[in-house]
């Protein structure tokens, strides 16, 4: 798996990015121009802190775990469980 960062200059480039996730194709997560709710942050003790920047980092090594598997791995063990 490979990981980019992308600027979307045109909002049809947008469009395009979502059919190929529809068809499964691709995943994405959205960053809104990197806004932080400075609030929410503030009220995180210092160890929730470091385990974003230690996942965040986890994630740029490409360590992550895709949404669409982590979904599928919840969805058979809840299936197994019935």
């Amino acid at each position: 798996m490979e990981t980019f960062t992308v600027e979307i200059i045109h909002p049809k480039a947008k469009k395009l990015l979502q059919d190929l996730a529809d068809l499964n194709l691709i995943s994405f997560s959205e960053n809104l121009n990197n806004e932080v709710d400075e609030e929410a942050w503030n009220s995180l003790s210092q160890e929730q802190k470091d385990g974003i920047y230690e996942a965040m980092e986890s994630i740029k090594q490409g360590k992550g775990i895709p949404h669409q598997e982590v979904m599928s791995m919840i969805k058979q063990k809840l299936k197994n469980e019935q």
